[in-house]
């Protein structure tokens, strides 16, 4: 019996061993294929495998070198991943994914069609682009909006496909994700100290033209696990101390990415992270936490003083924000001309409505992904983002509080991914990473799986009582991890 453990225990390190070394290898080579080859079979073993896939190739694409290879990246991940979901879909699809949920993906997708049409009668902003990006681009851009379509679909039959496998296969990748984040962040620092760029701006070490704004947002998602596996109190010792390093890297990797959403990221991790394992502790065990992690904040304080992040802040906040209150106010300008259905269903509409209405900063996007999708798709379309981003975040919260009144801190990881994600969007522009939706997915099937057919039983309770009926809680199925796992 111990021997078929340890051959298993055997077996799980190897093959998570094999893919962080694997995901090494594609932030050297600026491409996701090494990656990838070692995810297929094991995809193919256990589907398990395929959220933290997802998810860690939505991470370190963010060190890749070029903005081309890093969208490949994904795409690539994406064309990997459909065969398999497809072929589930056909073997198993009988549980069906809520109405509400539904109308979500139907909503995306009714405004990906607004938006082209729209784009296509502001043909002030075709002209604005000709010059900039010529035929060949003006169709490369109507091809990406095409792609966010079939990008919806994609997330949609995600989620479809998590919520027909058991439950335990979703908690199974929680696992693999908490076990293997603490590498994984060690190897995005060894790989930007040995092989990152200096900027002559801050000195920030980076990897070229990685947005720091995506990355260090997908990292601190992640950072979740990490604080999980910290305050857990079925962790070891060694995993506890390899956590510990895995947080002051991942700080390291903020505070040298000159990133201040990154930064203000990682606060909020920490305060959540630090709610979520101290929550059912004792009082003194609190106590002993808190005085610890002021220490921390100070002796961190004092080493990156000098940083290229605070350095960044302190620049910034002198020049008045980094112009951020510029591209804001260009949105909400564009917004008032246009405030139906907005400019049309792509960045560069917000491109164009900065140079229109602010033509002093850069032309960019927004760095707010609500003042982006409001200047895209306008104020019909805002009110149904604000719409979903409320609906995601209450099963987020009463996911929160059913992990901690059972006791598995675990399930409540997505939640806090996700918070922290579209977070980050007040900073940045975000609507379609593929992080944000990965985590609304996982916040959604922990709910259909785990919370769902509990809050259904307690609400027949009182009538099976009535009825002489056994009690709709001790149904062997709603056991909280199964006992085949």
């Amino acid at each position: 019996m111990n021997t078929d453990i340890k051959i298993k225990d055997l077996w799980y390190w190897t093959a998570n061993f094999a893919l962080l070394g694997s995901a090494f290898l594609s932030m050297y080579l600026n491409n996701a294929y090494p990656m990838l080859a070692v995810a297929l079979p094991l995809i193919m073993l256990d589907r398990a495998y395929i959220v933290p896939v997802l998810l860690f190739i939505a991470c370190i694409e963010g060190s890749f070198k070029t903005e081309d290879s890093s969208s490949q990246a994904e795409s690539t991940a994406i064309m990997l991943a459909a065969p398999f979901f497809a072929y589930d879909y056909l073997q198993r699809n009988g549980k069906m994914v809520p109405f509400k949920f539904v109308m979500i993906f139907l909503g995306f997708g009714v405004f990906i069609i607004v938006g082209i049409m729209t784009f296509n009668m502001h043909h002030e902003i075709i002209e604005f682009l000709l010059p900039l990006m010529g035929k060949k681009g003006l169709s490369g851009m109507y091809l990406k909006m095409i792609m966010k379509a079939i990008k919806l679909c994609f997330f949609f039959l995600y989620l479809k496909v998590l919520i027909n496998h058991r439950k335990d296969v979703l908690y199974r990748a929680l696992t693999l994700i908490k076990d293997m984040a603490p590498y994984l962040t060690i190897l995005v620092l060894m790989n930007m100290l040995l092989f990152g760029s200096v900027s002559s701006k801050y000195e920030t070490l980076h990897f070229g033209e990685s947005h720091h704004g995506d990355f260090s947002a997908n990292m601190n998602a992640l950072g979740v696990f990490l604080y999980i596996s910290i305050f857990d109190v079925k962790t070891g010792w060694y995993k506890r101390i390899i956590n510990l390093a895995a947080l002051g890297c991942l700080l390291y990797i903020i505070m040298n990415l000159a990133s201040r959403n990154g930064l203000l990221n990682f606060i909020v991790l920490g305060m959540l992270g630090g709610m979520l394992g101290l929550w059912n502790r004792n009082w003194g065990f609190k106590l002993t936490i808190v005085v610890t992690a002021m220490f921390a904040v100070g002796v961190a304080a004092y080493l990156f003083k000098d940083s290229p992040t605070v350095e960044r802040f302190i620049d910034m906040t002198e020049a008045g924000g980094g112009d951020r209150l510029n591209y804001w106010a260009a949105g909400i300008a564009a917004l008032h001309e246009d405030p139906i259905f907005g400019l049309g269903g792509d960045e560069s509409a917000s491109i164009f409505a900065v140079s229109k209405y602010a033509p002093g900063i850069d032309d960019h996007v927004m760095h707010n992904t609500f003042v982006e999708y409001a200047v895209e798709y306008g104020y019909v379309g805002f009110l149904f983002f604000m719409t979903v981003v409320c609906t995601i975040l209450y099963h987020a919260y009463k996911n929160f509080m059913f992990a901690i009144k059972y006791n598995d801190i675990l399930l409540a990881a997505p939640s806090i991914s996700y918070f922290i994600s579209i977070f980050a969007g007040l900073f940045i522009s975000r609507v379609w990473e593929s992080t944000l939706w990965y985590n609304m997915i996982l916040v959604f099937g922990i709910y259909i799986l785990y919370r769902m057919p509990v809050e259904q039983a307690m609400k027949n309770r009182k009538i099976s009582y009535i009825h002489g009926l056994p009690d709709p809680m001790e149904d062997p199925s709603l056991a909280y991890i199964p006992t085949n796992m």
